[in-house]
This record gives C-alpha cells, structure tokens and sequence, in this order.
C-alpha cells in the first residue's frame, strides 16, 4: 500500500512520485528506502522533448551535423536524409540507451560520394524502446553548402 499523507502530519512530504513517461510510482519507506511500483497503468507514448537541429551553414566532413532531439524515453532510431526528387541519399540508425538521440552526419551519400548542395529533408523514425505506444516521426530540413 502506497502512503498517500505523513502519519506525523497528516500532509504529503513529497514521500512519493510518479514516474509520468514510464508508468511506476517511487516511494520512501518507512526505513528510508526507495521502493519502486508499476502504477498498474499504461506509459506514456513516446515523445520529443527538445530538439537541436540547425544544420548551418552546413554538413562537411570536418564539420557534421550533429542533431540531438531529447524524447522521452529510450528508443531505436533511423534518421534518413532526402533529396528534393524524394531519394534517400543517407540513412543512419542507433538505439538510445537513455532519452536522448544523437546523431552525426558529414554530409557525405549511402555510396560514399559528397551529397550535392541543397535543401534535404531529414525525417526521425523512432520505436520506443519499450515498445509501448506507437513509434514517434519527426521531420525537418537541413542545408549542404
């Protein structure tokens, strides 16, 4: 049973929290211990927190793009970078161990050759980690020099 008041007071001392993207309550016992429980209800589905993502003025090899969008929990990720005819040039994957997503791109195609100067769209395909809740799609543009 989950303490709800203080016995000394009567009022809540912050002995316990929910935990609002991963569904368990964490408590302080009566010896002063955490003890953690699961709330008995759905997580929360994935979402973006934050994100950087300027690309200026551009990836190079010396300089990448280094996008980081902090979500709310872990997640396997693929990011695809798309040319304005809507080829994918570059895809790059990774699994987050905490809720950020880091990724690094030089600018350079799937073949290995420079991608050409222009527009491309990125578009973040993340599947929690979890699995609770449908994956999260984020999309944006980023600019070769």
């Amino acid at each position: 049973m989950l303490p709800t008041t203080d016995r000394d007071t009567g009022g809540n001392t912050g002995r316990w929290t929910v935990d609002r993207f991963g569904g368990n309550v964490a408590y302080l016992t009566d010896r002063g211990q955490v003890a953690i429980v699961t709330a008995g209800v759905p997580t929360s589905p994935l979402a973006q927190m934050e994100a950087q993502t300027d690309a200026a003025p551009g990836p190079t090899v010396a300089e990448p793009w280094l996008p980081v969008w902090q979500l709310s929990k872990p997640s396997a990720w693929t990011l695809q970078l798309i040319s304005t005819t809507g080829t994918v040039v570059r895809t790059l994957t990774g699994t987050s161990t905490a809720a950020a997503v880091r990724a690094s791109w030089d600018g350079a195609t799937t073949a290995g050759g420079r991608a050409p100067r222009g527009s491309y769209t990125w578009k973040l395909t993340a599947e929690p980690r979890d699995h609770e809740g449908p994956d999260l799609l984020l999309t944006g543009t980023a600019t070769v020099n």
